[in-house]
């Protein structure tokens, strides 16, 4: 069986804004693992 992945890139002003928790939570909360996170600057 195939594993099959996403990958998501979440925008400068969600950054600013403080919501990434909640946009993780939307993930998990819609079934989705969390394998991994990087942050650019």
């Amino acid at each position: 069986m195939a594993i099959e992945r996403t990958f998501s890139i979440i925008k400068p002003n969600a950054v600013a804004k403080n919501v990434i928790g909640n946009i993780f939570a939307r993930f998990e909360a819609a079934g989705f693992k969390i394998v991994g996170t990087k942050c650019c600057t």
